[in-house]
């Protein structure tokens, strides 16, 4: 019996080289100005700089509308509709209004991402990654990866990263809602976003282009250091994707990495005392 051919193995074939460039310009610099302008707003508390990461967000949305509804090609129909999810959530982000809770706005931004990733899964008729392949040093690396990945995070971010967010008991009991966060951001950077665009970009291309609009997505938090480190967090997820072809497995690296991250930053605060 033919071997089944992955979806992943046969994208190179399938990506058209005069549209790739264009399309996946038009799918990310949206979402990266946006954001960017979310971050300058940060720094400056200018009211101009929302209206900026509005308006570059409705034409990111009305860009990928369009790529779904008259593109040609269905590689660039389903990479387009991704896109479209990351930017709708982008912008709800924006336009949710807060409760003066961290807690209930961050449960709510979980609740929504996850109907939107789910919705996604059901709606969309995503490529095929095959059968996960899981080896036993899979359950190792499970346990010891995340580990070493919030040691790493929180000695390149420094404590300074928290200093808006104190580190005491109410921390602590955020751990849940960030580690469901940080499986949730894998379901659509990884599950959603990098399987939607191999067919158009190849393997290489959309583990870039997931990692870099997940970085740039975390300029939402107000921290560039934090986007640096989540551009190559992201490159190593999706990588682990690639190979595991299980967003469980990837998914639990890192609400695991998010967990300890929190931890780690709790001990050293407590050793800098």
């Amino acid at each position: 019996m033919d071997r089944p051919v992955l979806i992943y193995q046969r994208a190179a074939g399938e990506v058209r080289p005069a549209s790739r460039l264009p399309v996946a310009a038009m799918l990310s610099l949206p979402l990266a100005l946006g954001c960017a302008s979310v971050y300058a707003y940060y720094l400056s508390g200018s009211p101009a700089a929302v209206g900026m990461a509005l308006a570059s967000l409705m034409v990111g949305l009305l860009a990928c509308t369009a790529l779904i509804l008259y593109g040609r090609h269905e590689d660039v129909s389903v990479a387009a509709s991704a896109a479209a999810l990351v930017l709708a959530i982008s912008l709800f982000t924006i336009l949710l209004p807060s409760s003066g809770l961290v807690y209930v706005d961050g449960a709510v931004l979980l609740g929504t991402t996850a109907a939107g990733v789910l919705l996604f899964f059901r709606m969309v008729d995503l490529p095929d990654m095959g059968s996960a392949r899981m080896r036993p040093m899979s359950v190792l690396l499970v346990l010891a990866l995340p580990a070493g990945l919030a040691l790493v995070q929180a000695m390149f971010l420094g404590l300074r990263f928290w200093e808006s967010y104190p580190l005491g008991r109410p921390t602590l009991l955020f751990i849940p809602i960030l580690a469901a966060w940080g499986f949730v951001e894998e379901a659509l950077f990884r599950g959603v976003l990098l399987r939607s665009s191999i067919p158009l970009l190849g393997t290489t291309g959309a583990m870039v282009l997931a990692a870099f609009l997940g970085a740039m997505f975390m300029l939402f938090w107000g921290s560039l250091p934090y986007a640096i480190f989540s551009f190559f967090l992201g490159l190593l997820m999706g990588a682990l994707y690639l190979r595991s072809r299980s967003l469980m497995y990837v998914g639990t690296v890192r609400a695991l990495t998010d967990m300890w991250m929190i931890i780690a930053f709790f001990a050293l605060g407590i050793a800098a005392y």
